[in-house]
């Protein structure tokens, strides 16, 4: 008896050791992934503050010279102002049309809803590089103002992002409270308007935060459709880094940095990311 208990007790002591050096190596395999995730993000925003134009890193000093440069860029702000437009625009045409698709979704198709949100997640996999080619040829054959060929590439490729998280909020919404509403008199459309969109208002907002990120943040959609005068901020930095290197463009992409990571916090914060991510 004496003898198992030890044999017992020599089991647990190597297996509590195994488990602490195991523990130690996981800790470092995932530190060293947000390292190689996050250390190109790191040195661009660090390299923003660097006082010459040679963007060295590290930084020989601090400054904030070259944020002021962009600030007082006519052509960079006037990117920034329609990357914001666009951006707004699409996000809001893509949520409302991820409302009554995420609501079809949920509430109507039953059995077949994972082969309907496969097809409306398909832009999301489908490469945008396909989708901008896509609609630049179809203006060959439909007279269509390029602004709006435009628009539309955002629309769809901000769509699945909408649709994810308007519908990872729906289904938290018991459909009984809509057959109660029904059955004292409400019209669909009433039902939808005044107790399905309010209950899952934090997903539409999250959604309308996501799909302006995937707008605001494109390249290949504009790179393809833009023409004069719309031109947005990527390909303003593309069009600039052909030419010339400051790091202004440091700058530049650490303030889109920031935006992203407040919005991103704000979608976190109102739904979660992971609930989105599950879809």
């Amino acid at each position: 008896m004496a003898r198992a208990q030890g044999e017992a007790s020599r089991l647990v002591e190597t297996g509590a050791a195994r488990p602490g050096y195991g523990a130690m190596a996981l800790r470092l395999l995932v530190a060293a992934i947000y390292l190689f995730l996050l250390g190109p993000i790191l040195i661009v925003v660090v390299t923003s503050f660097d006082p010459t134009t040679a963007g060295a890193f590290p930084p020989k000093g601090i400054s904030l010279r070259w944020y002021e440069e962009f600030f007082k860029s006519d052509s960079f702000l006037a990117a920034f102002r329609f990357s914001l437009q666009l951006g707004l625009l699409a996000a809001s045409i893509a949520t409302a049309i991820g409302i009554v698709t995420s609501y079809a979704l949920v509430r109507y198709l039953g059995r077949r809803r994972e082969i309907g949100q496969t097809l409306v997640m398909l832009p999301a996999v489908v490469p945008q590089i396909i989708i901008s080619i896509s609609l630049l040829l179809a203006l060959s054959f439909v007279p269509f103002p390029e602004f709006g060929t435009l628009l539309a590439g955002h629309i769809v490729i901000c769509l699945p992002f909408a649709i994810a998280g308007i519908t990872a909020s729906l289904d938290g919404v018991d459909a009984e409270l809509e057959a109660a509403a029904m059955t004292l008199g409400a019209p669909r459309w009433r039902v939808l308007a005044e107790i399905v969109v309010p209950l899952v208002a934090p997903g539409i907002i999250s959604a309308f935060i996501f799909a302006f990120i995937v707008s605001f943040g494109d390249a290949y959609i504009a790179l393809f459709l833009s023409g004069p005068g719309m031109t947005t901020l990527p390909i303003e930095i593309f069009s600039y880094m052909q030419w010339e290197s400051s790091p202004v463009v440091a700058a530049i992409t650490s303030v889109q940095i920031l935006l992203i990571l407040v919005l991103g916090l704000v979608v976190e914060r109102l739904v979660g990311l992971r609930k989105i991510m599950r879809f």
